[in-house]
């Protein structure tokens, strides 16, 4: 399938999710959107591979204000990024450039998707005309403009084209949950979502063609402009890429840009700023830098500056080539550092993130906030340091460079503690993370807090985090960072490090769908543990890489990794681990509909738990073995055990487990028949998922409710919370979530008399359930399927759904196929019977 066809029919299949979530008719669609039925019903059934932007966009923009709750995450053209970074001060110059790029751009007119491939030397401000220019034309770009620093000549690893697209998805509303593993599945989602939008895509920094090609869109109305010191030939040849080449500033311009960052001074000696531009190669970057060096000494002048200048370039680097003019500015602004300041910029290159604030720096300087945030001050004034947000700085990639080669030197000319100088600096660093990620995760998550790794003793000052807000906020601002970090440790010796703060942030990157993230964490983590022959990390690792896959629908091979951590637990003698292991397991077998097998394995769990001690971990298995029982019509057994589990997780105030206890007390409730009672507990689990922010709790509540409206007949009240419910799973990316409540709301629809709707609701949980492998939904949906085709009168497809439950179901053993066995044979019996009649 082409990008273009994939993107229609993922516009297609979102299109009929939502018209059916909000209750809607094709006809009513149309009415709404101006879009014609023929139209509607094409894209929903896939047969129109190239539909017009301007539908696409009609049809987005009239589904966006329908139902109670919108499905901003499945949603093209929902979420309009603004991701530009701020122009750079006192921009000069590159008008014929600025207007070549426009020029450029203007060819979008036509049926061509523009990419403008800006090139040039290290420093000549490739980005600072690519953002440039971006703002000026960013309202041509209405529905918004992503931007990533790809790092392609960074110091360290540049930006990988999947985890950009990862980013990038996530900015256009894509739950974690949703985003594919391979690169090519996420290029062609991210193809899909630009698909009908006008979008200005801004590639910095990139390393070579191949690493630009998958992250460029696809539709015609958007436009790339992508930054790089390459020459990107095959963008070029393949790709049909326009290149503009920057040359060093005209000598005027460069004039300019310095007497715009100095004033006067450069009027009064324009010999010696004439100078200080040539020696500054005409480059912007060294420019600013030089122009910094001379704010700051007003007295001085500026043939004395130039002067400097010289000697340092002639005494350190070879005339001639634009890199080393900049390494020799480097050279000069650093060597007029006071020393602190020095050393303080030689360890900031360490960092092996994009930015940071005064406290990493603080922490990996060993210095105090206060002289942190003097030191962060006076590279920031020296152009040194840029911004990077609000109290946040970054690096320029050649400065990073530069400060890790000064760090070396600093390093060898320490005289009393030179071994380890660095090591100790990033240790630091390490450490702080850690303690803070630490105590970010103690106040989301109290009650799991003896779970997780040992806690580090740090010199550092932690941030500020009074509640659950600041704690999530820290954690979402620096999860980048600590991202990096665990890749930075995994790979070069602090396995230790890397295994603990992996092990901490576990519950907030399942908890809030970032399994990008997750996958890169536990997939570098778990590489770490076996280089350094840490059997207990690595079952750890496996078991969070299980959790995360379960989380996907995908509950075979989570149950896979879920086998390999209970082995490795079981070879060092850890008990806990099995516990949770066990538990797992359980839960992959409750997910395709093995209760007996989920039994098994949760007594098995609550063993271990007991084994140790832990009535906490004990509670969580009972209530899932609750869970197990009641779909087992083992009622007696499971209340038992729910009022077991209850008091536990009150009085370790564990909330999360308080209302899984009370939904699981509401399922037993409406398995018996009482449904009023069942609706009371139900709501209370609502408000406490509510209060914690546990938003796919608050979907399993919904759904719940709906359900019971379902067996009372209110089929409107059912429709209302299923569709809220449906809408929280989308937007979480829950996909056994949505698929379950798609059954749901088909069967409140078809109880309000409206089969179509019903029976395309069930097609959606058909294909969700192919997608996530799970063979009891596929067989459930197709049984529901040929129901609702056998009241339409409608046989044929009553008996082809029938006869593919039928193998599904004996496939699994399952006991349902002995009733779908029996509805075939009736339909064909009274098939032949009317066969009979008309002879």
């Amino acid at each position: 399938m082409s990008g273009e066809d994939g993107g229609a029919r993922d516009f297609g299949a979102w299109m009929r999710r939502r018209r059916i979530a909000a209750g809607l008719s094709q006809e009513e669609l149309a009415a709404s959107s101006g879009v014609s039925v023929r139209a509607i019903s094409d894209l929903e059934r896939g047969r129109t591979t190239r539909p017009y932007p301007r539908s696409m966009r009609l049809l987005a923009a009239a589904l966006a204000g329908t139902g109670p709750m919108p499905v901003a995450a499945a949603a093209p053209g929902h979420v309009v990024p603004r991701e530009l970074p701020a122009p750079v001060r006192h921009f000069t110059g590159r008008a014929a450039e600025l207007d070549k790029l426009s020029e450029l751009a203007a060819a979008g007119e036509v049926p061509a998707l523009v990419i403008c491939a800006v090139g040039g030397t290290a420093g000549v401000g490739k980005t600072a005309l690519a953002v440039q220019w971006a703002h000026q034309v960013a309202d041509r770009f209405p529905d918004g403009q992503l931007h990533v620093n790809l790092r392609g000549y960074d110091p360290s690893e540049p930006l990988s084209a999947a985890d950009a697209l990862a980013g990038f998805l996530r900015t256009l509303g894509v739950p974690g949950t949703e985003i594919p593993d391979g690169l090519e599945d996420r290029a062609r989602l991210y193809r899909s979502r630009l698909a009908g939008r006008q979008v200005l895509v801004l590639l910095d920094n990139a390393r070579d063609a191949e690493q630009v090609r998958p992250l460029l869109p696809g539709d015609p109305a958007c436009a790339a402009v992508v930054t790089s010191r390459d020459a990107l030939a095959g963008l070029v040849a393949a790709d049909g890429a326009q290149r503009l080449d920057l040359d060093v500033l005209p000598e005027a311009d460069a004039i300019g840009l310095l007497r715009s960052l100095i004033g006067a001074r450069a009027d009064e000696d324009p010999d010696a700023a004439a100078a200080l531009a040539g020696l500054c190669a005409r480059l912007p970057l060294a420019l600013r830098i030089a122009a910094e060096l001379a704010a700051a000494r007003p007295a001085a002048p500026l043939a004395d500056l130039a002067a400097e200048l010289a000697a340092d370039r002639l005494d350190l680097l070879e005339a001639g080539d634009c890199r080393a003019d900049v390494r020799a500015v480097f050279s000069w602004s650093f060597r007029q550092l006071p020393e602190d300041a020095a050393a303080a910029f030689a360890l900031l290159g360490l960092h092996p993130g994009n930015d940071l604030d005064v406290l990493a720096a603080a922490a990996l300087t060993g210095t105090t906030t206060g002289q942190a945030r003097r030191v962060l001050g006076l590279l920031y004034r020296a152009s040194l340091l840029q911004a990077a947000g609000p109290g946040r700085y970054g690096m320029h990639d050649l400065l990073r460079a530069y400060a890790r080669e000064q760090a070396v030197v600093a390093e060898q000319a320490r005289v009393r503690d030179a071994d380890g100088w660095r090591d100790r600096a990033v240790t630091r660093l390490f450490d702080y993370y850690l303690a803070a990620a630490a105590a970010a995760m103690d106040i989301l998550y109290p009650a799991e807090a003896r779970y997780r790794p040992r806690k580090i003793a740090t010199a550092a000052v932690t941030p500020e985090m009074a509640g659950d807000a600041e704690a999530r906020a820290w954690l979402d601002t620096e999860r980048a960072n600590l991202v990096a970090v665990v890749v930075y440790c995994g790979g070069h010796g602090w396995s230790r490090h890397a295994a603990d703060l992996a092990g901490t942030l576990f519950r907030y990157l399942i908890s809030g769908s970032h399994l990008p993230e997750a996958l890169t964490i536990y997939g570098h983590a778990l590489q770490a543990a076996r280089r350094s022959g840490d059997l207990a990390a690595e079952a750890e690792f496996l078991n969070n890489l299980g959790s995360i896959t379960m989380l996907t629908g995908h509950f075979r091979d989570a149950a896979d990794l879920f086998q390999a951590a209970l082995a490795r637990y079981g070879r060092c003698h850890d008990r806990p681990g099995q516990a949770q292991a066990l538990q797992n397991l359980g839960t992959t077998e409750i997910q395709q509909h093995n209760h007996q097998a989920a039994v098994g394995y949760y007594r098995e769990a609550i063993a271990a738990y007991d084994d140790v001690g832990d009535s906490l971990g004990a509670a969580h298995t009972l209530t899932r073995l609750a869970g197990a029982e009641t779909e087992l019509g083992w009622h007696d057994q499971a209340s038992q055990h729910l009022l077991l589990a209850l008091p536990v997780f009150r009085e370790a105030n564990d909330q999360g487990g308080e209302a899984l206890t009370l939904n699981g007390i509401g399922v037993l409730n409406a398995s018996r028949g009482q449904l009023a009672q069942a609706a009371a507990f139900f709501e209370q689990a609502l408000a406490i998922y509510r209060r914690i922010d546990n938003r796919n709790g608050v979907a399993a509540q919904l759904h719940n409710l709906g359900d019971v409206s379902l067996h009372q007949g209110r089929y409107q009240r059912a429709s209302k919370y299923l569709r809220q419910a449906l809408a929280r799973y989308q937007e979480i990316g829950q996909k056994h979530g949505e698929l379950m409540t798609l059954r749901r709301l088909a069967e409140a629809l078809q109880g309000a008399d409206q089969p179509a709707a019903a029976r395309a609701a069930l097609a959606d949980a058909l294909r969700l359930a192919a997608e996530t492998g799970n063979t009891y939904q596929q067989a459930s949906a197709h049984h529901e399927l040929a129901e609702s085709h056998h009241r339409a009168g409608q046989d044929a497809e009553a008996r082809r759904h029938w006869q593919q439950a039928l193998a599904l179901y004996t496939q699994l053993g399952a006991p349902e196929a002995d009733q779908v066995r029996a509805r075939v044979s009736a339909l064909e019996a009274d098939r032949d019977a009317a066969g009979q009649a008309a002879g």
